[in-house]
């Protein structure tokens, strides 16, 4: 019987020890804003992404910096960082629009500016 006792004590704690380890404290990823800087560069690199892709044309590689600002949406708050082209084809094609969250993950990009 003391056997038992013990068997069942040690199952009883070994079954909620893993709760010691959960908990504040950690993290499961970017928690905290990025900064206008820090979204305006991870908009160039959606930039040449697109670029490299072939889903926009070379000419954009050079486009100028972007202009950032941030803009209240149904999805919560985004940065909206605009490149223009000078260079472009077709007027309607002249700026691309690209789409980050506030915490710097990129959400989409189109030439109209409109999400």
């Amino acid at each position: 019987m003391k056997k038992m006792i013990h068997v069942f004590a040690a199952v009883i704690v070994l079954s909620v020890s893993g709760y010691a380890f959960a908990g504040a404290g950690h993290s499961h990823g970017a928690s905290e804003p990025v900064s206008k800087e820090q979204v305006t560069e991870r908009a160039a690199a959606v930039k040449q992404q697109l670029v490299n892709s072939e889903q926009i044309a070379s000419s954009w590689a050079e486009a100028s910096r972007g202009k950032a600002e941030q803009r209240s949406t149904s999805a919560g708050k985004l940065w909206v960082v605009q490149f223009a082209n000078p260079d472009s084809a077709s007027e309607d094609k002249a700026n691309l629009y690209v789409f980050v969250d506030e915490y710097g993950n990129p959400v989409g990009a189109n030439h109209s500016g409109k999400m």
